[in-house]
């Protein structure tokens, strides 16, 4: 269900003009005037809104970790993994070994994917829930950012750690020790040749999977990890003697389709707490005139030009020859740990809140891209510009139902696979204000 808050805009169009000499075009018949005009003072009425939920399922990374920010309340990622049924040596394990076997260590194995969300110097945990039931896809073959699986009240194991940085020595991977008594007990299937180890099924019977989760009060980052043919592993490090001792390990395959991320995030003490599933649209004029768009938490900004029509009145013809959409980050909102994303994405929304293609001409639909314009010298004129022209000259004459909404959110990638976020100025925001400026031909008879 979805509710808008509809707030009354008390702010009337002023148009500042820049007006040249009148000319006339045409011929001796006809010979209307023609001025043009820049306008930069439109309204735009803006909105935060909330989606429903963001597949998780069938991405090329999980997410773990909880990082707090006073924007965006406190975001907390947990991943579930199931695992693969272990392919194992005759020559070492059963009635053919040749050798005999000692276990060195058993480890979970995560490779550090090159997105992160927060402080990456802060300490953090990991904890490991042991699954106490396996992994279901639903009838879409997907799981989402607000799915579950019922697990162990205590941890596994709990480990603490800190992301590495590009200078240390291991920076690519987090290794985290799982009990011996795991690692015996598999030796001891693989000796016997357990049927528990024939298949995949089986297998995830016996073991049904982990669930990744943060310490309770860690406030650091959001890691995400790779998720691919090599990554996750639980790897089974073990050492054979007979004549001689030769070290070995064994890998353990997670099963990249099952692989999921649950993304909380607890609004409460910000200004979007009244943001919910059933409250999904909330105005600038209610968030300290601040806008908030994010990921895989599903915030995205909903724009309007409601007065766009007082320009019909300007003059007997109206032809728009530019329009320009600048929108601006609001500074202190974005650092190091949480930079601004590189492109936007802009297009409709239609009467029931679902996104489509925006206008470019009578034949054509394209979701139009916004490039980040970085002052990276005095850090005051960051900005993503939208060329909507076509777009402002398809909703002239417009009125009610007819009239259509924009929708600003991250690139499709960006999206449906990170946590970057972005806070924007609207209209009458102190320093970072959201600007629309028409170029414009007025003729007069």
């Amino acid at each position: 269900m979805k509710y808008l808050l509809y707030f009354t805009v008390i702010t009337i169009v002023f148009f500042t003009s820049c007006i040249n000499d009148n000319f006339s075009v045409g011929d001796n018949l006809v010979s209307p005037a023609a001025r043009n005009i820049l306008i930069d003072t439109s309204t735009v009425e803006l909105y935060t809104g909330l989606s429903d939920s963001a597949v998780t399922s069938g991405l090329s990374r999980i997410f773990m970790g909880r990082y707090i920010t006073s924007d965006f309340g406190t975001i907390t990622a947990e991943s579930y993994l199931m695992f693969s049924n272990p392919t194992y040596s005759s020559s070492d394990f059963g009635s053919e070994a040749t050798v005999k076997v000692k276990l060195d260590s058993i480890s979970l194995i995560l490779k550090y994917d090159d997105f992160h969300y927060g402080d990456t110097t802060q300490v953090q945990t990991i904890n490991l829930y042991k699954l106490k039931k396996i992994i279901e896809l639903d009838d879409k073959s997907q799981l989402y950012n607000t799915s579950s699986v019922p697990a162990d009240a205590n941890p596994w194991v709990s480990y603490r750690f800190k992301r590495p940085t590009e200078l240390s020595a291991n920076d690519s991977l987090l290794e985290v020790r799982l009990p011996d008594e795991f690692g015996l007990e598999l030796i001891r299937m693989m000796q016997a040749q357990s049927d528990t180890l024939d298949s995949e099924e089986n297998f995830q019977r016996y073991f049904k999977g982990l669930r990744l989760s943060s310490g309770d009060t860690d406030n650091a980052t959001i890691n995400a990890f790779e998720l691919g043919e090599s990554y996750p592993v639980i790897r089974l490090y073990y050492h054979t003697y007979g004549v001689s001792s030769v070290e070995k390990s064994m890998d353990i395959k997670a099963s990249a389709t099952t692989a999921f991320s649950n993304i909380k995030q607890d609004r409460s003490g910000t200004l979007l707490a009244p943001l919910s599933l059933r409250n999904q649209y909330i105005s600038s004029a209610e968030t300290e005139n601040k806008l908030y768009l994010q990921g895989l938490t599903g915030l995205y900004i909903k724009l309007r030009f409601p007065y766009i029509n007082n320009l019909l009145k300007m003059g007997n013809f109206v032809k728009i020859s530019t329009a320009y959409l600048y929108v601006y980050p609001v500074q202190g909102t974005y650092n190091a740990f949480t930079p601004l994303p590189a492109n936007l994405a802009l297009n409709y929304l239609d009467e029931n809140g679902k996104p489509m293609e925006l206008y470019v001409d009578g034949t054509t639909t394209s979701v139009q891209t916004g490039t980040l314009q970085e002052d990276k010298i005095y850090n005051k004129n960051t900005y993503y510009i939208f060329d909507i022209s076509d777009y402002i000259e398809s909703e002239l004459g417009k009125f009610g139902v007819n009239s259509t909404t924009l929708q600003l959110q991250l690139s499709d990638t960006d999206k449906a696979n990170t946590l970057k976020s972005l806070v924007i100025g609207d209209s009458k925001h102190a320093a970072n204000r959201i600007k629309l400026v028409i170029y414009f031909v007025v003729y007069d008879k």
